[in-house]
């Protein structure tokens, strides 16, 4: 049986347990030798850290790690270099700037007893006394002067002791930034700490820097000796996750065991995990890929499940679809978004244009790309993903002081399948009464709020919904369609439901179910934007 590399983020554990390691290393040979300081993003849970951590035992030069890949045998020189790893996945970042702090300042002392070398800190004491008053009486300031004179002055020692050029390997660098509670605070650590990428880049090997997104005003992203970015390159974009060769070439036997579990053909298993967790894609002529902790999930545990809502959603996205005016109905659909704003995004915490964000948080991917237009369509690039996001989004409008497990769709599904549309329509009521919107908001928010909570409920019943559906007379808001009925909704706000349904009636909605043999449910529903709640409602069946 595979040992599968799940929770392992040490690629010198990782080989010493036997685990299974789908060959990268190519790619680390390509990076080591045809440039010096790059960024990759890609999204959660997606191998970043163990690519991360294959680059560090390579630098390191731990050549009997690798025997048996690829890179083995391309590499002639196994030089161990000095190596800065930098490791921001670990770490309580919402209680201040201080873990940020602490954790520069570890990673630095190891850095100087590994190579041997004391840092004078009354170096820094005179450098400060020469700072201008004003930063002087500014901590954040003076902390991030300190924390940058002190890495370039490790830089340089180690050079001058050993000759050899330090690596800098940094995992998740913005996720101090993602979840900080002093946003402007940390970033002007970080202007200072990074600065040193171009101060001192005579001193450096190799940098590699790994993220989500890139943040504007970090000094990273910013003037000369950028980062090369190979997150949107074609000759990266399988760096991360699992090729369909690959998926084949080391998976074979384990594929055909969950389809003999599942009573199912070997293609008919395939098609499955690629409807579940395949579909990546960060290049137009890339190559597509699956994601790597949900796929060897699913093959460990010979089970279908949404593995990426398990791991966690970045709060951010949520909080940030939640504060501003996006419409959720948009992602129902392929949307359009230029090549080159994407590659050049920076995110901003008062950035309304979500888009870049979801594509980098991995909720949207490249489905095709219009050359003459230099514009992607991008999609949710697989099933899991799509209803991750969803139920994601449900948890952050749906969970309360006064409801605080969420909503309960089993009940709802259990309305509709039995037809109780009165059941549907007080539950409904109930959720609209606990829901936290209803204060000091615009009737925008309010009725955006409204829109997007009807349609996440419909979304995630797990029906076949329709939503806003397309018709020759106009559209419909929401189609529910299970086995024995059809539920054609439409919701006004401060209109009356009467006239709600009479709209589902002169634009003849129920038409195109005429020869279906489900009985059709036609719902008119009223929203008082003043009560914020359903204050009224008519049902007629066909």
């Amino acid at each position: 049986m595979i040992n599968y590399p799940l929770s392992i983020q040490s690629f010198e554990d990782l080989r010493n347990k036997k685990c299974v390691y789908v060959d990268k290393t190519e790619y680390v040979y390509n990076l080591a030798h045809k440039g010096k300081t790059y960024f990759l993003a890609r999204p959660r849970r997606f191998g970043k850290s163990l690519f991360c951590n294959t680059l560090r035992a390579y630098f390191e030069g731990k050549k009997h790690l690798f025997e048996g890949l690829k890179i083995y045998d391309l590499e002639k020189d196994w030089i161990k270099y000095p190596v800065i790893y930098l490791d921001f996945v670990s770490g309580d970042y919402t209680v201040g700037s201080i873990t940020l702090i602490d954790k520069i300042r570890v990673t630095l002392q190891e850095y100087e007893d590994g190579n041997g070398i004391q840092f004078d800190e009354s170096t820094i004491k005179e450098r400060i006394e020469a700072l201008d008053e004003k930063i002087k009486n500014e901590p954040m300031k003076v902390e991030s002067f300190s924390l940058s004179f002190r890495l370039e002055y490790d830089l340089k020692a180690v050079y001058e002791k050993t000759g050899l050029q330090t690596v800098m390997i940094v995992d998740e660098y913005d996720n101090p930034l993602i979840k900080s509670v002093n946003l402007e605070t940390d970033k002007e650590i970080y202007r200072g700490f990074f600065s040193v990428l171009k101060s001192a880049d005579r001193y450096f090997r190799f940098v590699f820097l790994t993220g989500v997104t890139k943040y504007a005003k970090t000094s990273i992203f910013s003037g000369t000796n950028q980062p090369y970015d190979i997150s949107l390159e074609q000759n990266y974009s399988a760096v991360c996750g699992i090729t369909h060769d690959e998926l084949l070439s080391y998976f074979k036997d384990e594929i055909q065991a969950f389809a003999n579990q599942e009573e199912i053909s070997f293609d008919e298993m395939l098609a499955e995990l690629k409807k579940w967790y395949d579909s990546y894609l960060f290049h137009e002529r890339g190559i597509k890929v699956f994601n790597p902790v949900s796929l060897f999930s699913a093959l460990q545990g010979k089970d279908f499940q949404n593995y990426w809502y398990k791991t966690g959603t970045p709060t951010i996205l949520m909080q940030r679809i939640k504060n501003t005016y996006f419409d959720i109905k948009t992602l129902r659909g392929d949307l359009e978004y230029g090549k080159d704003a994407l590659i050049d995004y920076k995110d901003d915490e008062f950035r309304t244009d979500l888009v870049p964000l979801l594509y980098y948080t991995g909720y949207l991917t490249i489905k095709s790309y219009d050359k003459e237009y230099r514009s992607y369509t991008l999609g949710f690039p697989d099933y899991e993903v799509e209803m991750s996001f969803f139920e994601s989004l449900a948890k952050e409008f749906y969970t309360t002081m006064e409801n605080p497990s969420g909503l309960d769709y089993t009940k709802f599904k259990e309305d509709f399948r039995t037809g109780d549309v009165e059941g549907a329509i007080e539950r409904m009521k109930a959720l609209f009464s606990a829901l936290p919107y209803a204060q000091n908001k615009s009737l925008r928010l309010i009725e955006r709020d409204f829109q997007n909570v009807i349609y996440l409920l419909f979304t995630i019943l797990g029906e076949y919904i329709i939503s806003e559906a397309h018709f020759s007379k106009g559209r419909a808001d929401s189609i529910l369609i299970n086995k024995k009925y059809v539920y054609i909704f439409e919701f006004k706000i401060d209109q009356d439901a009467q006239t709600a349904l009479n709209q589902i009636n002169v634009k003849n909605y129920a038409g195109r179910f005429k020869m279906d043999d489900r009985q059709v449910i036609k719902v008119g529903v009223s929203f008082s934007s003043a009560e914020k709640n359903i204050v009224d409602w008519v049902m007629e069946e066909e």
